[in-house]
């Protein structure tokens, strides 16, 4: 699960509302957090991120970390570089330090009295606690100083608090906590000297001390009128100690007058501050451990260490077990995982001033690489010299190769690396081979199976057998993105040496597979496959005996002005072809029946000012419907004109009200049997076509004409000897007029006025351009059910009252399609917008309105994609927080809302 990173304007009233979610990182997001020190984070954000603009000095930063948290963050950089902008800021903590202290001053008092009094002494008013859980009572002053400085800093001067109490400041948002300990003893246990070579481990062990002199005080009942002598005893050891080892230092505590007290004090230097301990850190590498197999199960050990919480370790080179704690991690906020890990006992190395601390930490962030996370090192260089086998240099003194082996006698090795001048092998039989891995010093790699990740410029060659007649071969090439098959010809027939081969036309390239750009943005847009013409492109079938036919070809002689392809069926052009979903020809749709049944496509419902009367805005639909299904102006014009004689383009004329045997429509449409009246028939005709649309509307009708036409309506003459499909594609007007008054109406007399009319409609409309698509619809089909209005109401699933900012919608469909409602560009689909949204599309449109679909089930779409109106962007569901399967659609003035008045009431844009 990827954990959100979220940006505020200003600290929110309430710490858990998010943000805007940030998520265009160039790179991993890091949180670094050491102990009574530094609490930061750091990011690289990609200079196209969609919210680049918006992150600046000084706004805030939401952030998961180890414990389970969200904590904030302000900015305190944002610097340009050549890829992106970094990104640091400090934890809200340390906001505290903007504060100041004049003089607070504690004679006797525990941690909770301390923080209360530096909290009550501050000049401004700021949201912080100050707590503590340190039980032992401690004066301290604290005077001119800023509240952080003197609790973990230099103090002006004097012991910061936390040295004064052997305590830990933990921060948590605005709860600032001075403890005993931050973290838990739960008894983890690693064996760095057993599972792992010691990563960066650091030991000082000058400082040990294993035996103690003890000097206490002159015990109670001593006479001090004469010279006094303390107690002493000598000496006190841990188990363990030798001659060899020992390590003798003197201790004194005048609070200890018998030999008894003074030894039982001694011994809590060894139990508790650990004096015989070496100071110890090891430095982790949380990212290359997780990718290594072998430590698999330390890993999930040391991962599931909390800051502050103990270890107990056994060093690599002293016999010796040691107590350590986490004192500093680097944690990728977005995957919730630690990259690194500090663990140590060396607790004095984290004490500095806040100033200092703050300064050091800032350099280390801005000066660090633009490229954050480095290729993974192999994990073997951290392999045990028992993990890692034996290395023989052969000979000694002047090796000529080096073996490493799994055996340290070269005669017993089984498993063997040898490396020589002349490459590099493997071998699991002896160091005599045979190498079935190795990689020669000619180029050649010998391997049964090659895992990679990055190949470049590669070249695939099969052995090339000639034989008499044989005078070509073919190779494949990887190079640039492209790959490629070419042919090589023989060009004399005399030898078969390297320069009797030479590429054919086209470079050589029969065909290849390349990666797509628009060419006016330069972008990449997908992939193709390309065939140079002169070549066969085909798609076999085997026989199950070596040889094959094809399904799909795209011949020889198909040119780029010129595409062909053809589909095979039981080896002929009349094979079963199943196509699932729709088959569109030519603009023409084609349905069950082989015919059309669309052709709606250019009707958006809207004109262009110049159409205003309501008998011109009829043959403005047929017209633009038309144009739309792929029709030549000439054409769509010979519609209209048709259309003028038979209706003049009114879907509803009757010509006998009803009666049978006359027709109806803009079209006129007729039983020729008698049997049933116009509209009847008609309205018979569109369930066969499958047109569901009101019958009595253009467009109903003119989807009817796009399937009759081609389903047994349309019969060619011999005046005018064209099929549907040509006649879509007419030119010359009265050509096109009279085919469609010969081909489709059949009448007894002829019309030639219909091109007189045909004419002057092409004038009228030739030159107007068809609005693009302003109006919107609605996003799911009928029936529609609005279940829950724009405005306030009582939240269903909180509550509470709230903003609702959408239209409900269902239609009885818990998985219907979601469609566009208008045309334009997807700039979100995804889960990572806001939670309450869960599957959620955007849309922007070219007014300058977003709309918006939430909790869907699937997304269709992409971002960057374009999509028309009505198109399916995806299905109804139930993501995010909801009640049943709805969608949530809304209509927005901002990609970003930054209030609830740039939301707009999807009723003021469509009839609901």
């Amino acid at each position: 699960m990827i954990r959100k990173i979220y940006l505020y304007d200003k600290m929110p009233e309430k710490l858990e509302e998010n943000g805007i979610p940030i998520i265009d990182w160039k790179d991993l997001p890091e949180i670094t957090r050491s102990l009574n020190n530094s609490f930061s984070f750091y990011g690289n954000y990609l200079l196209n991120g969609n919210n680049v603009k918006k992150i600046k000095k000084e706004k805030y930063i939401k952030a998961f970390t180890e414990n389970g948290t969200y904590q904030y963050f302000r900015i305190k950089s944002v610097k340009k570089n050549l890829s992106g902008i970094s990104i640091t800021a400090l934890h809200i903590g340390y906001e505290a330090n903007r504060n100041f202290i004049q003089n607070a001053y504690v004679a006797n008092g525990n941690g909770k009295q301390i923080m209360n009094v530096l909290k009550s002494n501050l000049v401004l008013d700021q949201p912080f606690l100050y707590e503590s859980d340190v039980t032992s009572y401690h004066q301290f002053t604290a005077k001119q100083v800023n509240p952080i400085d003197a609790i973990i800093g230099s103090n002006n001067g004097n012991q910061n608090l936390a040295s004064v109490c052997d305590a830990e400041l933990d921060m948590d948002n605005y709860t600032l906590t001075l403890k005993e300990r931050i973290g838990e003893d739960n008894g983890f246990r690693i064996d760095f000297g057993k599972n792992l070579a010691s990563i960066e481990e650091t030991v000082d062990d000058s400082a040990i001390v294993n035996r103690l002199f003890l000097v206490g005080g002159v015990p109670e009942d001593t006479d001090y009128n004469v010279e006094q002598t303390p107690v002493t005893f000598g000496y006190l050891s841990v188990s363990g100690v030798t001659e060899e080892n020992v390590q003798i230092a003197k201790r004194e505590n005048s609070e200890c007058k018998t030999v008894e007290d003074l030894k039982k004090w001694g011994q809590t230097l060894f139990d508790n501050d650990r004096i015989h301990e070496p100071k110890v850190t090891h430095e982790v590498d949380m990212v290359v451990l997780e990718n290594t197999l072998e430590y698999q199960n330390i890993y999930q050990k040391v991962a599931r260490l909390k800051f502050g919480d103990t270890a107990y370790i056994s060093l690599k080179n002293l016999d010796i077990q040691v107590q350590e704690r986490m004192i500093e991690y680097t944690w990728y906020p977005t995957l919730a995982k630690y990259k690194s890990v500090v663990l140590g006992n060396d607790l004095e190395m984290y004490t500095s001033s806040i100033e200092t601390q703050v300064n050091s930490v800032k350099k280390k962030l801005e000066t660090r690489s633009e490229e954050l996370i480095n290729a993974v090192n192999n994990a073997t260089q951290w392999i045990t010299g028992n993990k890692g086998g034996y290395v023989l240099l052969d000979p000694k003194d002047a090796p000529r190769r080096i073996l490493i082996m799994d055996k340290p006698n070269a005669a017993d090795a089984k498993k063997v690396w040898q490396w020589n001048v002349d490459g590099l092998g493997y071998s699991s039989t002896g160091i005599n081979g045979p190498y079935d891995l190795a990689m020669t010093r000619d180029g050649s790699i010998v391997a049964d199976f090659v895992t990679a990740g990055i190949l470049s410029g590669i070249l695939i060659q099969g052995n090339v057998i000639k034989s008499i007649g044989s005078n070509s071969f073919f190779q494949s090439v990887l190079s640039n993105g492209a790959f490629s098959i070419e042919q090589y010809k023989q060009t004399n027939n005399v030898d078969y040496t390297k320069s009797d081969w030479q590429k054919d036309v086209h470079g050589g390239k029969v065909g290849e597979f390349i990666g797509t750009y628009n060419g006016n943005t330069g972008k990449a847009n997908g992939s193709a496959l390309i065939n140079y013409p002169g070549y066969i492109l085909s798609i076999n079938q085997d026989n199950g005996s070596g040889s094959s036919t094809p399904v799909f070809q795209v011949p020889s002689d198909s040119t780029f002005d010129n595409p062909k392809f053809k589909l095979f069926g039981d080896g002929t052009l009349y094979g079963d072809i199943n196509i699932k979903g729709s088959l569109t020809v030519n603009g023409v749709k084609i349905d069950t029946n082989g015919g059309g049944s669309g052709g709606g496509g250019g009707w958006n419902g809207q004109y262009p000012p110049e159409v205003t009367s309501d008998r011109d805005k009829r043959y403005w639909q047929i017209w633009a419907m038309a144009i739309g299904a792929g029709f030549s102006k000439q054409a769509a014009a010979a519609l209209l004109g048709n259309a003028q004689g038979e209706s003049d383009a009114n879907p509803t004329a009757d010509e006998s009200n009803g009666a049978p045997g006359f027709g109806y429509g803009v079209w006129q449409w007729t039983d020729s049997s008698g049997a049933s009246s116009g509209r009847v028939y008609m309205i018979n005709l569109m369930t066969r076509a499958g047109v569901s649309d009101n019958p009595d509307t253009i467009t109903a009708q003119f989807k009817l004409l796009m399937w009759h036409a081609p389903n047994g309506q349309w019969i060619a003459t011999s005046a005018y000897p064209y099929s549907w499909t040509q006649f879509m594609t007419l030119t010359n007007i009265n050509t096109a007029t009279q085919a469609f008054v010969s081909n489709f109406e059949r009448p007894l007399n002829g019309h030639p006025e219909r091109s007189t009319w045909a004419q002057e409609w092409y004038n009228k409309f030739v030159n107007l351009k068809i609005p693009s698509g302003g109006s919107y619809i609605a996003p799911v089909s009928s029936p529609i059910t609005v279940t829950s209005e724009m405005g306030w109401r009582t939240s269903p699933i909180t509550g509470a009252q709230e903003f609702h900012n959408a239209i409900d919608l269902v239609n009885g469909n818990p998985t219907t399609p979601i469609l566009a409602s208008g045309d334009g560009q997807v700039v979100q689909a995804g889960s990572n917008y806001y939670d309450w949204y869960g599957n959620y599309t955007v849309i922007k449109h070219a007014d300058g309105l977003y709309t918006g679909y939430a909790h869907q089930s699937r997304i269709d779409v992409s971002v960057g994609q374009n999509v028309k109106k009505g198109q399916q962007i995806g299905l109804m569901g139930a993501t995010g927080p909801v009640t049943g399967p709805h969608l949530h659609f809304q209509f927005m003035d901002q990609y970003w809302p930054s209030s609830s008045a740039h939301f707009k009431n999807p009723r003021d844009y469509i009839n609901f």
